[in-house]
């Protein structure tokens, strides 16, 4: 397959939000939201007598899930449709919600539980990411896909801004429990805000269940090698989802503060992605974003204050915001609807490979070295990603 554009063209005058379109943010905000709340996860870990190499295990675990389980994701998204993997993903993170209620012990005793929820939360974390992007794709103009996909990228910013601000209050409150009693009324909500959602891809008939085109696209030269620079920032990720609360909590420092610093400079940076990518295009914008993100998580090496944590998280948030939706629309604008969603599953498949590896890594350097360490390693992860792109953006210009 052709690839089309590295960069923007002028947006056509057609409909962005369109009725589809804004059912579908509504839903990927209530749902993201949910998740949002699970980042405070590894304080409950800690709560329960875990340490920084359990939380790693465990975090690591569910993007293992959510890697090994993107070949079906993916292939599921385009065979059933979107809405139904949706529906799905929600009834599989509510029932996961639910089970963490009924735990109870130590760490020891409660460790093998928790590591087959993180698993099937990682399955349904994918399947929500995957089903849902894609369908944005779908929704919007093929004309303004970056800037679809930029307005689409802001729900689970805000999710990631949301969740721990609603859930660390009524901790505090209610103890960590709240955490899943919060992440399962988002989840019901969600699945409720789905109802009105109308589905514009109708998958093929006689379509033969099977994983052969999430391999087939892997094989596309562009497609593996935008997935790297996605695994690159997979591993900084991991930094971000597992051990920025506890180094926050550590230090004495407002943890929802970070959250809310990084997903507000990420909302600010997708509303301004189509006028960005109209004026300099997507290959222009893809390693100021990997520079910013790659400083923002050096800089937390020495962050002391809750102003500098914002600072920071200001900084790799404006990164992340404008990467992910350049990145994206580079690589999949020419692509059939009945492929996008085994496109969208290698790409974020990279990502969530990264997180997985970065959480295990992170976490044993973590407990050897500190927290310093880990953002080191995370930084390096990020200008790894920057080296990559320059290397093959010769090949994106080509296209």
């Amino acid at each position: 397959m052709e690839m089309g554009m590295a960069h923007g063209s002028n947006p056509q005058k057609e409909p962005l939000f369109t009725g589809s379109f804004l059912v579908l943010l509504a839903c990927s905000m209530i749902l993201q939201t949910g998740m949002g709340v699970f980042f405070l996860f590894p304080l409950y870990v800690l709560d329960i007598g875990g340490s920084k190499a359990d939380i790693g295990i465990l975090m690591g675990a569910m993007s293992l899930a959510a890697v090994c389980g993107r070949p079906m994701v993916s292939e599921l998204v385009d065979r059933i449709g979107r809405k139904p993997s949706l529906v799905i993903a929600s009834l599989l993170l509510m029932l996961v919600s639910v089970i963490h209620l009924f735990i109870d012990g130590s760490i020891n005793q409660a460790f093998p539980l928790l590591l087959v929820l993180r698993l099937m939360f990682g399955v349904g974390l994918a399947l929500c990411v995957v089903a849902s992007l894609t369908m944005a794709a779908d929704l919007v103009p093929a004309s303004r896909l970056t800037e679809g996909i930029g307005y689409f990228g802001i729900t689970p910013l805000v999710g990631i801004a949301l969740g721990p601000v609603v859930a660390e209050g009524m901790v505090h409150q209610w103890g960590f429990n709240a955490i899943f009693f919060i992440g399962l009324a988002f989840f019901i909500a969600a699945l409720l805000s789905l109802m009105p959602l109308r589905d514009r891809f109708t998958p093929a008939a006689g379509t033969v269940p099977g994983n052969s085109k999430f391999f087939q696209v892997l094989r596309i030269p562009i497609v593996w090698r935008m997935s790297v620079i996605c695994l690159c920032f997979g591993l900084a990720f991991a930094a971000h989802s597992s051990f920025v609360a506890p180094f926050a909590q550590k230090n004495a420092l407002s943890v929802s503060s970070y959250f809310a610093a990084y997903s507000g400079s990420a909302v600010l940076a997708r509303i301004l992605c189509g006028y960005l990518v109209n004026r300099f295009g997507e290959i222009r914008i893809m390693p100021v974003a990997l520079v910013m993100g790659g400083i923002g998580f050096l800089c937390l090496i020495g962050v002391s204050t809750t102003a500098g944590l914002m600072g920071t998280g200001f900084l790799a948030g404006m990164g992340h915001g404008l990467l992910f939706p350049s990145l994206i629309a580079v690589t999949i604008r020419p692509i059939r609807a009945d492929n996008r969603g085994n496109v969208n599953g290698v790409l974020t498949g990279g990502f969530d490979a990264g997180v997985f590896i970065g959480a295990l890594v992170m976490g044993q350097l973590g407990e050897l070295f500190g927290f310093w360490i880990i953002f080191v390693t995370a930084a390096t992860a990020i200008f790894l990603g920057l080296a990559i792109f320059l290397i093959i953006r010769p090949m994106i210009v080509e296209r």
